[in-house]
């Protein structure tokens, strides 16, 4: 039997061991690491699902503020409070059991009393973005991380963006400049598709699809 429980630290082995196993099959493979990220308890909600004493399946929701997220740039008023659910994962074993979905069931009936909107992030992973989809979240936007070469000599760095009309994104600089693309770390975020075509030498393309899903019916 499944049972969903709060994340424990005794079970950091087997919580790292299901997320590693579940993002080798997915789109996730470079975010495979033997760390879980430190963020204090009282700034996300942790849950796990357990068969015996094994994780099969986990779920964290981190609780952003000012100085990580912008509600406008979402399309959002200001001063909307936002979550992000920060993993997602099920062991190769027990997929497609529902499980994920518990989960997020679960965490969307705690984040209530919060409110706000939950903002989700994937790649091109069809079996997440129908998954996200079925539970009522709305495409924001979708946006281009690009593998490639650029013949600018200086690439300005990406440091904010707003959803536009098509569900696509404008990128900006550190002087608020609206760019055509940004570095992103070592690859190049570029918010509408079509300045694609002024890279070059591209190895790789992966779509990040962003959607968002209301908590309550209060702002």
């Amino acid at each position: 039997m499944i049972r969903i429980q709060d994340y424990t630290p005794d079970l950091k082995e087997s919580w790292l061991r299901c997320r590693a196993l579940a993002y080798m099959h997915s789109s996730f493979t470079d975010e495979i690491t033997n760390q879980r990220d430190d963020i204090p308890a009282n700034r996300r909600i942790s849950l796990v699902a357990m068969s015996d004493k094994q994780v099969v399946g986990l779920v964290d929701a981190v609780y952003l503020d000012a100085t990580q997220a912008n509600p406008e740039s979402y399309g959002f008023k200001a001063g909307t409070v936002l979550t992000t659910l920060d993993a997602v994962a099920t062991h190769p074993d027990y997929q497609h059991r529902g499980i994920a979905r518990d989960l997020i069931n679960e965490v969307i009936r705690r984040l209530q009393p919060r409110g706000g909107e939950l903002l989700i992030y994937t790649l091109d992973d069809v079996p997440a973005n129908s998954l996200y989809r079925s539970l009522g979240a709305q495409l924001c936007y979708q946006a281009s991380i690009v593998t490639a070469h650029s013949q600018h000599n200086q690439v300005p760095l990406w440091t904010d963006f707003k959803v536009n009309t098509e569900h696509e994104v404008d990128v900006y600089d550190t002087d608020g400049n609206k760019v055509d693309y940004a570095i992103d770390s070592e690859t190049y975020y570029v918010g509408q598709k079509r300045h694609i075509a002024e890279l070059d030498k591209i190895t790789k393309i992966s779509t990040e699809h962003v959607y968002t899903l209301k908590l309550s019916d209060e702002v």
